[in-house]
């Protein structure tokens, strides 16, 4: 079995890959938000921390491989 040699990425794996963490990450914490702050029912609160990480992928995608095609 070999390593992931990170070198190798190209610009679309590396913008998919932090697409997927920032909006995986701001999808949670629209979750926390809903949940705690708002007072909504926790499984509200995942659904609407699921739309915010569908909703951003894309866009954050699209920049990112634009700043690291650079």
């Amino acid at each position: 079995m070999s390593a992931m040699d990170f070198n190798s990425w190209r610009p679309e794996d590396t913008a998919r890959r932090f697409a997927i963490m920032f909006a995986t990450s701001l999808g949670t914490f629209g979750w926390l938000a809903a949940w705690l702050a708002y007072g909504q029912n926790v499984w509200i609160g995942l659904l609407a921390g699921v739309a915010v990480a569908a909703v951003l992928y894309w866009p954050l995608y699209l920049i990112l491989r634009q700043v690291f095609r650079r």
